[in-house]
């Protein structure tokens, strides 16, 4: 690959980086998993440019990786994990670098499973016990309170104080009603939860692909 060749591809990668960033900071899911994915082709030839110039460190920041790697799980992106760990797997600059990320996308595989079996007992058990839940279920602690903590930031479930526990419900359900902003538009459309969390056709721009949903604490 020509240095020209690279230096588009890192140009591409840090935009990608600088957006997969911003979109965090606006809690824009699960819009920002399309972009975390458009960055997989550019991240190699990125690494190789700044070899080639010298520039450190040599592999840049990947926040798409992190990104996918604490937030899919609980919003049950499973095709978002199978996509990075495929990529990662077919790397081999990145699959050799200690298995450092094989073993994230492991521990988010396993996160998602726990995610699945904590939605089905806060959902049989609304106001469950924290600490009980977790007891009970046996799970890694800080795995079960990770989860947790990123259905309370995005206003899906809600945290009630119980002497030194806490109560656990959802704040919302799948079937409510929710407004999605399209990331290719920005146009603004209400509709139950559950279907901003597939890819379907804008009406206004007529471009698929996924809306994000505007989460809020009243959710």
């Amino acid at each position: 690959m020509k240095i020209s060749e690279m230096e588009y591809h890192h140009n591409q990668y840090m935009s990608l980086e600088g957006k997969v960033k911003a979109m965090l900071d606006k809690q824009e899911f699960p819009a920002i998993f399309s972009v975390c994915v458009e960055s997989f082709p550019h991240i190699v030839p990125a690494i190789q440019y700044r070899k080639k110039r010298e520039i450190t460190p040599e592999t840049p920041d990947w926040s798409a990786c992190d990104v996918i790697c604490q937030y899919a799980p609980p919003l049950f992106e499973h095709a978002v994990i199978e996509s990075l760990f495929e990529f990662v797997k077919s790397t081999r600059m990145l699959a050799k670098q200690d298995n450092v990320f094989l073993q994230t996308i492991d521990i988010a595989f396993e996160a998602e499973k726990v995610a699945r079996v904590l939605w089905t007992h806060i959902e049989k058990q609304p106001g469950i016990s924290q600490e009980l839940m977790c007891k009970t279920l046996g799970f890694n602690p800080q795995t079960t309170i990770n989860i947790i903590d990123i259905w309370e930031l995005l206003g899906i479930i809600n945290r009630r104080d119980d002497n030194d526990d806490e109560r656990i419900a959802f704040s919302s359900r799948l079937d409510d009603e929710v407004s999605g902003v399209c990331q290719n538009c920005g146009v603004l459309v209400n509709g139950c939860k559950e279907l901003f969390y597939r890819s379907f056709l804008c009406q206004q721009c007529g471009i698929e692909g996924y809306y994000h949903i505007k989460y809020s604490n009243s959710q």
